[in-house]
Protein backbone atom coordinates (compact mmCIF):
# COMPACT_ATOMS: atom_id res chain seq x y z
CA UNK A 1 0.00 0.00 0.00
CA UNK A 2 1.50 3.14 -1.07
CA UNK A 3 -0.05 6.45 -0.98
CA UNK A 4 1.37 10.12 -1.42
CA UNK A 5 0.91 12.80 1.20
CA UNK A 6 2.64 16.02 -0.16
CA UNK A 7 5.63 17.77 -1.69
CA UNK A 8 7.26 20.86 -1.74
CA UNK A 9 9.74 22.81 -3.71
CA UNK A 10 12.93 23.00 -2.16
CA UNK A 11 15.93 25.47 -3.34
CA UNK A 12 15.51 25.84 -7.17
CA UNK A 13 12.67 23.46 -7.41
CA UNK A 14 15.16 21.23 -8.95
CA UNK A 15 14.66 18.63 -5.67
CA UNK A 16 11.52 18.25 -3.86
CA UNK A 17 11.09 16.80 -0.33
CA UNK A 18 8.64 13.61 -0.36
CA UNK A 19 5.90 12.29 2.38
CA UNK A 20 4.28 8.85 1.59
CA UNK A 21 2.44 6.56 3.96
CA UNK A 22 3.82 2.96 3.58
CA UNK A 23 2.30 -0.53 5.14
CA UNK A 24 5.55 -1.43 6.28
CA UNK A 25 6.63 -3.10 10.01
CA UNK A 26 9.85 -0.58 10.31
CA UNK A 27 7.42 2.69 10.04
CA UNK A 28 4.19 4.05 8.77
CA UNK A 29 5.08 7.78 6.82
CA UNK A 30 8.57 7.59 5.09
CA UNK A 31 10.23 11.07 3.83
CA UNK A 32 12.90 11.44 1.01
CA UNK A 33 15.08 14.08 1.88
CA UNK A 34 17.45 15.61 -0.49
CA UNK A 35 21.24 14.85 -0.26
CA UNK A 36 23.69 17.27 -2.27
CA UNK A 37 25.55 14.22 -4.62
CA UNK A 38 23.11 12.03 -4.30
CA UNK A 39 20.36 11.93 -6.72
CA UNK A 40 16.83 11.08 -5.58
CA UNK A 41 18.06 11.92 -2.28
CA UNK A 42 17.18 9.73 1.00
CA UNK A 43 14.44 7.72 2.14
CA UNK A 44 14.19 7.56 5.59
CA UNK A 45 11.54 6.50 8.18
CA UNK A 46 9.65 8.90 10.57
CA UNK A 47 7.04 8.71 13.26
CA UNK A 48 5.17 12.28 13.21
CA UNK A 49 3.03 13.01 16.93
CA UNK A 50 -0.13 13.38 15.02
CA UNK A 51 -1.83 11.37 11.62
CA UNK A 52 -0.49 13.31 8.31
CA UNK A 53 -3.78 13.17 6.50
CA UNK A 54 -4.14 12.97 3.27
CA UNK A 55 -6.54 16.43 2.79
CA UNK A 56 -3.53 18.37 4.84
CA UNK A 57 -0.80 20.63 2.14
CA UNK A 58 2.78 19.99 3.64
CA UNK A 59 4.36 23.65 3.17
CA UNK A 60 7.47 23.50 4.94
CA UNK A 61 10.23 21.64 6.71
CA UNK A 62 12.87 21.78 8.62
CA UNK A 63 15.93 19.23 9.18
CA UNK A 64 17.73 19.59 12.49
CA UNK A 65 20.10 17.99 14.67
CA UNK A 66 19.43 17.58 18.40
CA UNK A 67 21.93 15.78 21.42
CA UNK A 68 23.12 13.41 18.55
CA UNK A 69 19.52 13.21 16.94
CA UNK A 70 17.56 14.29 13.92
CA UNK A 71 14.86 15.83 14.27
CA UNK A 72 12.11 16.92 11.14
CA UNK A 73 9.63 19.57 11.30
CA UNK A 74 7.22 19.64 8.75
CA UNK A 75 4.45 22.61 8.79
CA UNK A 76 0.82 21.36 7.43
CA UNK A 77 -2.20 23.20 6.40
CA UNK A 78 -5.71 22.00 5.79
CA UNK A 79 -8.69 23.75 4.89
CA UNK A 80 -11.44 24.21 8.17
CA UNK A 81 -14.96 25.26 8.36
CA UNK A 82 -15.30 27.73 10.84
CA UNK A 83 -18.87 28.17 12.13
CA UNK A 84 -20.51 31.65 11.92
CA UNK A 85 -20.81 32.48 16.21
CA UNK A 86 -24.19 33.02 17.03
CA UNK A 87 -25.11 34.84 20.64
CA UNK A 88 -27.98 32.09 21.95
CA UNK A 89 -28.24 30.66 25.28
CA UNK A 90 -25.27 28.46 24.59
CA UNK A 91 -22.88 30.33 23.73
CA UNK A 92 -19.74 30.55 26.29
CA UNK A 93 -17.16 33.51 25.68
CA UNK A 94 -13.56 32.06 27.03
CA UNK A 95 -12.17 36.22 27.55
CA UNK A 96 -8.28 35.61 27.33
CA UNK A 97 -6.25 38.86 28.89
CA UNK A 98 -2.77 39.21 28.31
CA UNK A 99 -0.48 40.96 31.05
CA UNK A 100 2.87 40.65 32.55
CA UNK A 101 2.82 38.93 35.61
CA UNK A 102 0.09 36.26 33.93
CA UNK A 103 0.81 35.87 30.79
CA UNK A 104 -2.92 34.82 29.87
CA UNK A 105 -5.81 34.74 32.44
CA UNK A 106 -8.78 33.08 30.90
CA UNK A 107 -12.42 33.40 32.43
CA UNK A 108 -15.58 31.90 31.24
CA UNK A 109 -18.76 34.27 30.63
CA UNK A 110 -21.81 32.21 31.14
CA UNK A 111 -25.62 33.49 30.44
CA UNK A 112 -25.11 36.26 28.59
CA UNK A 113 -22.11 37.49 31.09
CA UNK A 114 -24.15 37.32 33.97
CA UNK A 115 -22.41 34.22 35.27
CA UNK A 116 -18.44 33.73 35.32
CA UNK A 117 -16.71 30.48 35.94
CA UNK A 118 -13.92 28.45 35.78
CA UNK A 119 -10.75 31.14 36.41
CA UNK A 120 -7.09 30.54 35.71
CA UNK A 121 -3.60 32.33 35.97
CA UNK A 122 -1.76 30.32 33.60
CA UNK A 123 2.19 31.01 33.16
CA UNK A 124 3.32 32.68 36.13
CA UNK A 125 6.85 30.62 35.99
CA UNK A 126 7.51 32.86 32.67
CA UNK A 127 8.14 35.70 35.11
CA UNK A 128 10.65 33.80 36.96
CA UNK A 129 12.82 32.96 33.47
CA UNK A 130 12.66 36.12 32.46
CA UNK A 131 14.04 37.76 34.96
CA UNK A 132 16.76 34.74 35.51
CA UNK A 133 18.44 34.82 32.16
CA UNK A 134 18.29 38.61 32.60
CA UNK A 135 20.93 38.41 35.36
CA UNK A 136 22.94 35.94 33.21
CA UNK A 137 23.51 38.50 30.37
CA UNK A 138 24.45 40.92 32.98
CA UNK A 139 26.59 38.78 34.09
CA UNK A 140 28.50 37.82 30.53
CA UNK A 141 28.22 41.82 30.30
CA UNK A 142 30.22 43.20 33.57
CA UNK A 143 32.73 40.63 33.68
CA UNK A 144 34.54 37.68 31.83
CA UNK A 145 32.93 34.20 32.71
CA UNK A 146 34.25 31.04 32.33
CA UNK A 147 33.54 28.84 29.49
CA UNK A 148 30.99 31.44 27.62
CA UNK A 149 30.03 28.72 24.88
CA UNK A 150 28.12 26.99 27.60
CA UNK A 151 26.86 30.15 28.94
CA UNK A 152 25.21 31.48 25.66
CA UNK A 153 23.58 28.43 24.90
CA UNK A 154 21.44 27.98 28.35
CA UNK A 155 20.56 31.66 27.68
CA UNK A 156 19.26 30.23 23.65
CA UNK A 157 17.42 27.99 26.08
CA UNK A 158 15.03 31.02 27.60
CA UNK A 159 13.09 30.93 24.61
CA UNK A 160 12.51 27.33 24.26
CA UNK A 161 11.22 27.06 27.41
CA UNK A 162 8.99 30.25 27.10
CA UNK A 163 7.61 29.05 24.26
CA UNK A 164 6.92 25.56 25.42
CA UNK A 165 4.93 27.16 28.64
CA UNK A 166 2.60 29.25 25.85
CA UNK A 167 2.08 26.11 24.08
CA UNK A 168 0.89 24.15 26.75
CA UNK A 169 -1.37 26.96 27.93
CA UNK A 170 -3.02 27.73 24.84
CA UNK A 171 -3.23 24.18 24.18
CA UNK A 172 -5.53 23.75 27.18
CA UNK A 173 -7.22 26.84 26.36
CA UNK A 174 -8.48 25.34 23.00
CA UNK A 175 -8.89 21.42 24.79
CA UNK A 176 -11.69 23.55 26.92
CA UNK A 177 -13.45 24.99 24.13
CA UNK A 178 -13.90 21.91 22.43
CA UNK A 179 -14.85 20.14 25.95
CA UNK A 180 -17.56 22.40 25.85
CA UNK A 181 -18.36 22.24 21.94
CA UNK A 182 -18.79 18.13 22.74
CA UNK A 183 -20.79 18.91 25.39
CA UNK A 184 -23.20 20.69 22.92
CA UNK A 185 -22.36 24.46 23.97
CA UNK A 186 -20.99 27.15 21.37
CA UNK A 187 -17.73 28.53 22.86
CA UNK A 188 -15.58 31.51 21.50
CA UNK A 189 -12.19 32.25 22.38
CA UNK A 190 -11.41 35.90 22.56
CA UNK A 191 -8.08 37.78 23.43
CA UNK A 192 -6.95 41.55 23.76
CA UNK A 193 -5.31 42.33 20.77
CA UNK A 194 -2.27 44.39 22.32
CA UNK A 195 -1.24 47.52 20.01
CA UNK A 196 1.28 50.10 20.64
CA UNK A 197 2.77 48.76 23.88
CA UNK A 198 6.59 48.90 23.16
CA UNK A 199 6.51 52.92 22.70
CA UNK A 200 9.76 54.52 21.49
CA UNK A 201 11.99 56.54 24.03
CA UNK A 202 11.10 60.12 24.10
CA UNK A 203 14.04 62.35 24.41
CA UNK A 204 15.37 64.09 27.74
CA UNK A 205 12.78 61.69 30.00
CA UNK A 206 13.99 59.45 32.15
CA UNK A 207 12.36 55.76 31.95
CA UNK A 208 12.80 52.62 34.23
CA UNK A 209 15.21 49.81 32.17
CA UNK A 210 13.51 46.90 34.49
CA UNK A 211 10.09 48.48 33.41
CA UNK A 212 10.64 48.81 30.12
CA UNK A 213 12.51 45.03 30.32
CA UNK A 214 8.84 43.34 31.73
CA UNK A 215 6.75 45.67 28.48
CA UNK A 216 9.23 44.63 26.12
CA UNK A 217 8.84 40.76 27.00
CA UNK A 218 5.73 40.59 27.04
CA UNK A 219 4.86 37.30 24.75
CA UNK A 220 1.83 38.77 23.64
CA UNK A 221 2.68 38.11 19.86
CA UNK A 222 3.22 34.83 20.20
CA UNK A 223 0.02 34.16 22.29
CA UNK A 224 -2.12 35.80 19.45
CA UNK A 225 -0.27 33.44 16.96
CA UNK A 226 -0.91 30.65 19.15
CA UNK A 227 -4.01 30.64 20.55
CA UNK A 228 -4.84 31.81 15.95
CA UNK A 229 -4.18 28.57 14.64
CA UNK A 230 -4.76 26.08 17.37
CA UNK A 231 -8.40 27.10 17.57
CA UNK A 232 -9.11 27.69 14.19
CA UNK A 233 -7.73 23.94 13.24
CA UNK A 234 -10.62 22.88 15.30
CA UNK A 235 -12.74 24.63 13.86
CA UNK A 236 -13.48 27.14 16.68
CA UNK A 237 -13.78 30.85 15.98
CA UNK A 238 -11.05 33.31 17.48
CA UNK A 239 -11.34 36.81 18.00
CA UNK A 240 -9.27 39.77 18.97
CA UNK A 241 -10.78 42.56 20.56
CA UNK A 242 -9.69 46.38 21.24
CA UNK A 243 -8.68 46.18 24.90
CA UNK A 244 -8.02 50.10 24.95
CA UNK A 245 -8.97 51.04 29.15
CA UNK A 246 -10.38 47.23 29.74
CA UNK A 247 -7.71 47.50 32.77
CA UNK A 248 -9.17 50.90 34.31
CA UNK A 249 -12.52 50.34 33.72
CA UNK A 250 -14.96 48.53 36.45
CA UNK A 251 -16.65 45.74 34.87
CA UNK A 252 -19.15 45.72 37.70
CA UNK A 253 -20.61 49.44 36.99
CA UNK A 254 -18.37 50.73 34.19
CA UNK A 255 -16.63 53.41 36.16
CA UNK A 256 -12.91 54.85 35.52
CA UNK A 257 -13.23 56.22 39.02
CA UNK A 258 -10.76 53.35 39.47
CA UNK A 259 -7.34 52.49 41.77
CA UNK A 260 -4.31 49.89 40.64
CA UNK A 261 -2.33 49.21 43.13
CA UNK A 262 -0.04 46.41 41.81
CA UNK A 263 -2.34 43.22 41.10
CA UNK A 264 -5.26 45.00 43.05
CA UNK A 265 -8.19 46.69 41.67
CA UNK A 266 -10.24 48.89 43.29
CA UNK A 267 -13.08 50.79 42.05
CA UNK A 268 -14.68 53.86 44.42
CA UNK A 269 -17.58 53.96 42.64
CA UNK A 270 -18.98 50.38 43.57
CA UNK A 271 -16.82 49.43 45.90
CA UNK A 272 -15.21 46.37 43.98
CA UNK A 273 -12.31 44.97 44.99
CA UNK A 274 -10.91 42.05 41.93
CA UNK A 275 -7.62 41.23 40.59
CA UNK A 276 -6.05 43.58 37.89
CA UNK A 277 -5.85 41.11 35.18
CA UNK A 278 -9.68 39.27 36.08
CA UNK A 279 -11.39 42.51 35.85
CA UNK A 280 -9.23 43.44 31.99
CA UNK A 281 -10.25 39.50 31.63
CA UNK A 282 -13.78 40.15 32.34
CA UNK A 283 -14.28 43.45 30.68
CA UNK A 284 -12.65 41.59 27.13
CA UNK A 285 -15.39 39.25 27.15
CA UNK A 286 -17.87 41.86 27.73
CA UNK A 287 -16.97 43.56 24.75
CA UNK A 288 -17.10 41.49 22.43
CA UNK A 289 -20.47 40.34 23.98
CA UNK A 290 -21.71 44.70 23.19
CA UNK A 291 -19.74 43.86 19.96
CA UNK A 292 -22.25 40.90 19.24
CA UNK A 293 -25.32 42.48 20.37
CA UNK A 294 -24.93 45.67 18.63
CA UNK A 295 -24.16 44.04 15.00
CA UNK A 296 -27.20 41.53 15.80
CA UNK A 297 -25.55 38.47 16.61
CA UNK A 298 -22.21 39.23 14.36
CA UNK A 299 -19.18 38.94 16.39
CA UNK A 300 -16.70 41.20 13.77
CA UNK A 301 -15.56 43.99 15.72
CA UNK A 302 -15.73 47.46 13.98
CA UNK A 303 -12.62 48.34 11.79
CA UNK A 304 -12.14 51.70 13.68
CA UNK A 305 -11.15 51.57 17.23
CA UNK A 306 -13.35 52.71 20.38
CA UNK A 307 -13.22 55.94 21.27
CA UNK A 308 -14.54 58.31 24.18
CA UNK A 309 -17.01 60.67 22.69
CA UNK A 310 -19.07 61.07 25.99
CA UNK A 311 -18.56 63.88 28.64
CA UNK A 312 -17.47 63.16 32.06
CA UNK A 313 -19.74 61.37 34.49
CA UNK A 314 -22.38 60.53 31.79
CA UNK A 315 -21.47 56.68 32.81
CA UNK A 316 -24.64 54.71 30.45
CA UNK A 317 -23.51 57.45 27.44
CA UNK A 318 -19.78 56.68 27.78
CA UNK A 319 -20.46 52.38 27.90
CA UNK A 320 -22.35 53.18 24.21
CA UNK A 321 -20.04 55.39 23.14
CA UNK A 322 -17.45 52.67 23.85
CA UNK A 323 -19.34 50.05 22.39
CA UNK A 324 -19.54 47.69 25.87
CA UNK A 325 -21.60 45.10 26.99
CA UNK A 326 -24.76 46.48 29.25
CA UNK A 327 -24.57 45.01 32.77
CA UNK A 328 -26.21 42.25 33.78
CA UNK A 329 -24.77 41.22 37.59
CA UNK A 330 -23.93 43.02 40.36
CA UNK A 331 -22.66 39.95 42.47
Amino acid sequence: MLSRIGNIPYLSGKIYLKIERRDTRIAEYWARIPVKGRRGGVWVAIKPHCPIEPDMEICESKLLRRDGDFYLHIVVQREVEVPDPELTGKTIIIACDVGEANPIVSVELWNYGMERRNVKFHGREVRGIRTLYSRIRKMIGRKKVKHGAKVLDRIDRESRRVNDILHKITRRIVERAKELRDGGLNPIIVYGDLKNVRKPRVKWKTRCRRNNRKVHTMPSHKIKHMLNYKALWEGIPCIGINESYTSQLCWRCGSLNTLIKKRLFKCKSCGLEYNRDLNGAVNIGNRLLGYMLRGRGSCEPPLTSPANTAPKGDLLAFQYAREEAPCFSWG
